[in-house]
């Protein structure tokens, strides 16, 4: 026998070592046998050496064999074996560990087994009953296993895996899923595990067999295969079943195929395709079917006819100063989006832009087109701007100590049916803040502007309300030149107090233009949605476009006020406009700046902990302080449960189609009752509709859903029931139910 000194000497020169902590990981990356060192060399590199500790250790020349004993503990480069006793031959190259044997990968998995085998110079491991804890936590048993290192390959035998936490908890209880194999081999170089004779059990019952599967191994992170199924009820077209295959091309290339059935409309084909180009990357969707054809009220009147859509959207960087998106958006049908369920917009938008960015300057040229889907759009009317032009140039002078600012604009919207419209804008714009000692804040703002129109066809506008103040522009050119002066002032006053902090900021607003006169054949184009509110209430350029000019002189005044406490932030603010002159000018109807008056507009925020947030907009008449818009939102919860109830009142007398009046109130929430089950649950009503119900939903419920979901670390289940009140053409209102099941680690 030799002293334990020489023999741990022994082993730290010995590679052996280090071959049976990486063999005797099985299912998990092998560590590269070393070349023999000198012991100089290892003493270079002390992440080469073997760690040896044991309560008592042997080793007979005569045989060749070396005994650790005893709360044996081997490690190296993150690995550590553990076993009651440890036998090695350096004769014949086999090594046993025995007793509670517990391996430890550096990536945090436990290999767990009476004992462990070795053999060819410790390079094939042989393991009876092994058990394998991921860091994951899933777990996999065996009846017996085999690793050889020649073919990269571990088999396992009469093998068991399964996610859920009670195979570890020592209960005894069934999984509530778990995948049992005749035999399941684990090839490295592949990174994929093959199943022989696989049984799916849930609960204990088996439910679902095949020969063969197989699926990615856990190092690997985007792999081919089948994806969750989804299963789901529709009113529309029936039961629902959907089986997406996931394919990956190459590391930058990958689909998604997904052939679903349905039972009154048949099979619908969907897929998606993504690609990184390097310096960008798409993503194309879509889907086609071949459906009964149906007419205005969704009666079958024979034959079929080819329905779907294409999607795409992308972005690519093509030097460090320019950059482009792109999005594409069709449907072959108004209510094909609706009726698969696939999306509920009501316009598609198609995109291209271009830009450039030089320091603070700006340039872009986008083309936009448009597809509508409600009943009253028409295709023909429905504009498409090629190109749209955008450019600002801003010189590093700063004349009066102000920053001033150059810019171009250029829109040509063309109609295949009815108006179109040219237009050139050059505008020049100087801004300045002084801030005085006294806290004053004063901003001016100073614009000049040019435009240039040309008006095709302008008898036949899409909308005779925004075409022109007798309801028709005139065809031809048209030039207007526009000025403008904005002075701002505001006193923000903060008081600290025990509590929190106060600020009361007044502001006053004067803003000058001249009465010039828009000429009637100037049509509203990019102004349509303009309504005057909190957040544009002191913007110098309060229209969102370029069409719609406020001119004459007004003054604007208000006041902000905030409060920071510990546990409560609220925000206020109010404010009114008052024309100075030009009280006969007319932007629009029902947009709150009609008359001498504007409309007030205020809103509030508060928050409270962190579990309660309200935020609060509204716009009352000048004269009756009737509700003009009323929009309120209120969340009251945490992560645990959450509850929002919105409510929304129009209430402008705006008789323009989609802008109609209306009421509505909308409620939806959570509830996780524990650490897995969560309710989910939404609900509209439209309190009041439109006097013209054959064009929007009158008053009644829109939709409600209510949803259960189940998430442990095992399996994620999830159940929704959805059902609507709303009738467009051959989408009809009804229930839905979808159905989701994805267990871990298999899809």
């Amino acid at each position: 026998m030799q002293s334990s000194n020489s023999i741990i000497d022994r082993l730290t020169r010995s590679t052996h070592w280090a071959c049976l902590l990486a063999t005797t990981a099985l299912a998990s990356a092998v560590v590269p046998t070393q070349p023999v060192l000198a012991q100089s060399e290892q003493e270079e590199q002390p992440e080469n050496r073997v760690e040896l500790e044991a309560d008592q250790l042997t080793y007979d020349p005569d045989t060749g064999e070396i005994r650790a004993l005893g709360n044996v503990e081997l490690s190296r480069r993150g690995y550590l074996l553990k076993a009651g006793e440890v036998l090695y031959n350096e004769s014949t190259g086999e090594a046993r560990a025995v007793g509670a044997v517990e391996l430890t990968t550096p990536s945090g998995d436990r290999i767990i087994a009476p004992e462990i085998l070795l053999e060819n110079e410790l390079k094939d491991a042989f393991v009876e009953n092994i058990r394998l804890i991921m860091a994951d936590g899933a777990q996999a048993v065996a009846a017996s296993g085999e690793r050889i290192e020649d073919t990269g390959r571990t088999t396992l035998r009469r093998a068991a895996y399964s996610p859920c936490k009670v195979c570890a908890d020592g209960s005894g209880k069934q999984p509530l899923w778990q995948l049992k194999a005749v035999r399941v081999v684990h090839d490295k170089g592949k990174r994929r595990l093959y199943y022989k004779d696989a049984l799916l059990e849930v609960f204990g019952v088996p439910v679902f067999w095949t020969p063969y599967f197989s699926h990615p191994d856990p190092t690997v992170d985007r792999a081919s295969g089948l994806l969750p199924l989804d299963i789901q009820t529709s009113q529309n077209v029936g039961f629902i079943a959907g089986i997406p295959y996931y394919h990956v091309f190459s590391d930058s290339i990958d689909a998604t195929f997904t052939p679903v059935y349905t039972s009154r409309e048949g099979f619908v084909l969907k897929g998606q395709y993504r690609q990184h180009l390097g310096s960008g990357q798409f993503k194309i969707d879509g889907s086609i079917t071949r459906a009964d054809r149906r007419d205005f009220n969704n009666l079958i009147t024979g034959g079929k006819e080819t329905r779907g859509h294409i999607s795409a959207e992308g972005a690519f960087l093509h030097s460090p100063n320019w950059r482009s998106k792109i999005n594409i958006n069709y449907a072959s049908d108004d209510t094909y989006l609706g009726r698969y369920e696939i999306s509920n917009t009501d316009t598609l938008v198609s995109e291209y832009l271009l830009e450039g960015f030089f320091g603070a300057s700006y340039v872009s040229s986008r083309a936009l087109a448009f597809q509508g889907l409600r009943l009253e759009d028409i295709a023909g009317k429905a504009g498409f701007a090629l190109p749209l032009i955008d450019a600002e140039f801003i010189p590093k002078f700063k004349p009066l100590g102000g920053t001033i600012s150059l810019r171009g604009n250029a829109l040509a919207l063309h109609r295949t049916d009815g108006l179109d419209t040219r237009r050139l804008s050059l505008i020049a714009n100087w801004q300045r803040r002084w801030i005085t000692p006294k806290g004053f804040v004063l901003d001016v703002d100073a614009l000049a502007r040019s435009d240039v129109y040309n008006l095709d066809a302008a008898n036949q506008p899409d909308d005779l309300a925004f075409a022109g103040s007798f309801g028709g522009g005139t065809s031809g050119s048209e030039w207007r030149n526009l000025a403008r002066l904005t002075g701002t002032v505001s006193w923000p006053l903060v008081s600290y107090g025990a509590s929190g902090t106060y600020t009361f900021e007044p502001i006053a607003e004067i803003s000058v233009s001249p009465r010039r006169g828009t000429p009637d054949s100037i049509v509203n184009e990019d102004s349509r949605a303009f309504e005057l509110s909190d957040l544009n209430l002191f913007a110098a350029d309060r229209t969102s476009g370029f069409d719609l000019w406020e001119e004459g002189s007004r003054a604007t005044f208000g006041f902000k006020w905030r409060y920071e406490g510990g546990d409560l932030t609220t925000d206020v603010l109010i404010g009114q406009s008052w024309r100075i002159t030009g009280q006969d000018v007319v932007l629009a109807e029902g947009i709150g700046l009609e008359g001498e008056f504007s409309d007030i507009v205020g809103r509030t925020s508060i928050s409270y902990k962190g579990w309660v947030d309200l935020e609060h907009r509204y716009r009352l008449d000048d004269k009756s302080f009737a509700v003009r818009r009323n929009d309120v939102d209120v969340t009251f919860g945490d992560d645990i449960k959450s509850l929002r109830i919105g409510y929304t009142n129009l209430n402008r007398n705006l008789t323009f189609i989609n802008r109609e009046d209306r009421e509505e109130i909308r409620v939806s929430g959570f509830y996780k009752f524990d650490s897995d089950w969560k309710l989910t649950g939404s609900w509209t009503r439209r309190l009041s509709g439109a006097d013209t119900p054959s064009l929007v939903e009158e008053s009644g419920p829109v939709q409600y859903s209510v949803g259960v979901e189940y998430k442990n670390e095992c399996i994620e289940l999830g159940l929704r029931l959805r059902e609507t009140f709303t009738r467009d053409r051959d989408v009809e209102p009804g229930t839905s139910i979808m159905f989701r099941l994805k267990l871990t680690n298999l899809g």
